[in-house]
């Protein structure tokens, strides 16, 4: 789904790679001895990959040429790290493109509804670590409610700045931004709650020894 004209076709050669370096430096830490030695982490990687792909088929179609949509990518950060979840949002805006609810072409996607949220959600895991103190409660609302929400502003408002530089609706997103960032808030909240509780053993970010040890401080 194209904002406004969009951009020229030169435009897109800076953001193809940018899109390329990101995966490639990522590829280089993904753990590919665990996912051949464990299926059940293998299963994990697939289901969550399929399921925050099919998050792209919700996209609003209320207005023509706006992409507002939920990611996954900190449900992605926290369960695999940066580096997986590079590829898993990758993934799902590859789905965008077949989809239909692409913002101009899979490297432009990719960077503002992949790589800006995954780092925003590890910039608030890095805050949270150096300023709040370690047990899951804050794991569970800073780790994953706040920086869902923060990785979906700062998405959003990426989106944003592409559709001012395209003559776009920027309206659009800048009033929608505080709607998704509670909606995405709680379903990345909702699913690391669940996960933290039940399968712990599928969550990269989470710690028995850090979150759970005797006397965390609240």
């Amino acid at each position: 789904m194209d904002v406004g004209a969009g951009f020229p076709v030169w435009a897109s050669v800076p953001a193809w790679g940018a899109a390329a370096a990101v995966l490639a430096l990522s590829a280089r830490g993904l753990p590919l001895a665990r996912w051949r030695d464990d299926a059940m982490a293998r299963r994990v990687l697939l289901c969550a990959t399929l399921a925050i792909m099919a998050i792209r088929w919700f996209n609003t179609a209320a207005l023509q040429g706006v992409v507002l949509h939920f990611l996954g990518a900190t449900v992605a950060t926290l369960l695999f790290g940066a580096r997986v979840a590079c590829w898993v949002m990758a993934a799902a805006s590859l789905a965008g493109v077949l989809l239909g609810t692409d913002m101009e072409g899979w490297a432009w996607d990719f960077l503002l509804t992949g790589v800006v949220p995954v780092a925003a959600t590890v910039a608030v895991s890095l805050a949270a670590m150096r300023w709040v103190p370690s047990n899951i409660f804050t794991y569970v609302m800073v780790n994953a409610f706040a920086a869902a929400a923060v990785a979906m502003a700062a998405s959003s408002l990426a989106k944003a700045v592409v559709a001012a530089l395209l003559g776009g609706a920027v309206a659009a997103y800048l009033v929608a931004t505080p709607l998704l960032m509670f909606g995405e808030a709680f379903l990345s909240g909702g699913i690391m709650v669940l996960v933290v509780v039940y399968r712990p053993q599928w969550c990269a970010s989470f710690d028995d020894r850090t979150y759970l040890g005797p006397e965390r401080p609240m």
